[in-house]
C-alpha cells in the first residue's frame, strides 16, 4: 500500500461464515490519517494480508464514510473460490470489484 493513505485502526466488528454461498462476510470499520479516503484496492490489500486470502476472492460490497470523519465503515465479503464470486455477486460488484470487464456496447 505504497500510495494509500496509512490507516491508523483496523477493526472487524462482526464476522460470519455464510457456508450456503462459500463465503464469509465481514463488517469493519477503518481509522485512517487526514487526507484521501482508503481506496478498495487498498481495503482489499489489507483484508488479504489479515485473512491470508487471494486478493482476487475479496468483495470489498460498500464503504460509508461520515462527513468530517476519518473513519469508514464497510462490508467485505471473502470467497471460497472465485467460480462461487462469479455465480453470486452482480455484475456491477464484479466490475467494480475488477473481477470482470464491462461490456462496451
Amino acid at each position: 500500500m505504497s500510495d494509500e493513505t496509512p490507516i491508523k485502526n483496523f477493526k472487524v466488528d462482526s464476522e460470519r461464515d455464510n457456508k450456503l454461498l462459500f463465503r464469509k462476510e465481514i463488517k469493519y470499520t477503518i481509522d485512517f490519517k487526514t487526507g484521501k479516503t482508503v481506496s478498495r484496492e487498498g481495503i482489499k490489500n489489507l483484508f488479504a494480508d489479515y485473512y491470508k486470502a487471494d486478493k482476487e476472492l475479496i468483495i470489498v460490497d460498500n464503504n460509508k464514510q461520515e462527513t468530517g470523519k476519518n473513519q469508514l465503515k464497510g462490508y467485505v465479503k471473502i470467497y471460497d473460490n472465485k467460480d462461487h464470486a462469479m455465480l453470486y455477486e452482480p455484475d456491477y460488484e464484479l466490475i467494480r470489484n475488477k473481477l470482470k470487464e464491462k461490456e462496451s456496447k
